[in-house]
């Protein structure tokens, strides 16, 4: 697996395809920080709809970084379509992981909030960041060339869901009255409402872990779901 791993990355790195989201990631924090002080846990929210953003672009096209004939011979080499599809999967998590951390870090670094941010801050603001990258990793997954033939509903696809999943974070108290739906739903909201905290707060309340913890859970469940439908494609 760690060869696989290397060689998806490295050819990942040639195709230059990481270059404009990994761009406009950069330049939404530069933009974002520019004038100070900023609230903490406002910021953080803001960055991470971004980051859910740009996860997906970052997903479809690593899981696209190789023409058909290329991508069956990496998984002869791999030993089986699952291999080869987890590995990309890992490569993006990971991805996901280091620009959550930059998220977090840069605007500490560069003293862009009004106070100093405290590890509770930092705590809620990478988690915030994570749960919706891995989250975006799920859910554009599902509209990736495994699954979707036509590349147009490929990208289409990606940026509805996307953009579906954040407009249904403003919408709960319409979707409550719906018995049952808001556990179907992306939980982009419940990211929104813990981020949408008082910097005053002092301890993560408990219920916070078990909203990140459904994040995590729902994005494993489409992940499945991926592998699933994939595997059954392939009969």
């Amino acid at each position: 697996m760690t060869s696989l791993l290397r060689y998806q990355f490295i050819n990942y790195l040639r195709t230059y395809q990481y270059v404009p989201p990994f761009s406009i990631f950069i330049l939404c924090l530069v933009v974002n920080y520019t004038f100070v002080p900023n609230p903490i846990l406002d910021s953080y929210s803001f960055t991470a709809i971004i980051l859910f953003f740009l996860m997906g672009w970052f997903t479809i096209t690593l899981f696209h970084a190789e023409d058909e004939g290329q991508k069956v011979m990496t998984t002869l080499h791999a030993k089986s379509r699952t291999h080869y599809n987890l590995g990309i999967f890992i490569l993006c998590v990971l991805i996901g992981l280091f620009l959550s951390f930059v998220s977090v870090a840069y605007p500490t670094l560069i003293g862009a909030f009004g106070e100093k941010p405290r590890l509770i801050h930092q705590l809620l603001g990478f988690l915030s960041h994570f749960s919706l990258s891995v989250l975006a990793i799920a859910l554009s997954a599902i509209f990736t060339r495994e699954l979707v033939k036509n590349k147009q509903n490929t990208w289409w696809g990606v940026l509805g869901i996307l953009i579906v999943s954040v407009v249904i974070a403003t919408l709960k108290e319409t979707i409550l009255q719906i018995k049952g739906l808001i556990w179907l739903l992306p939980p982009v909201r419940l990211s929104l409402e813990m981020m949408g905290s008082e910097d005053s707060i002092k301890s993560i309340p408990n219920s916070f872990y078990w909203q990140f913890t459904w994040i995590f859970a729902y994005s494993a469940i489409v992940i499945m779901l991926f592998f699933l439908l994939s595997n059954r494609k392939r009969r």
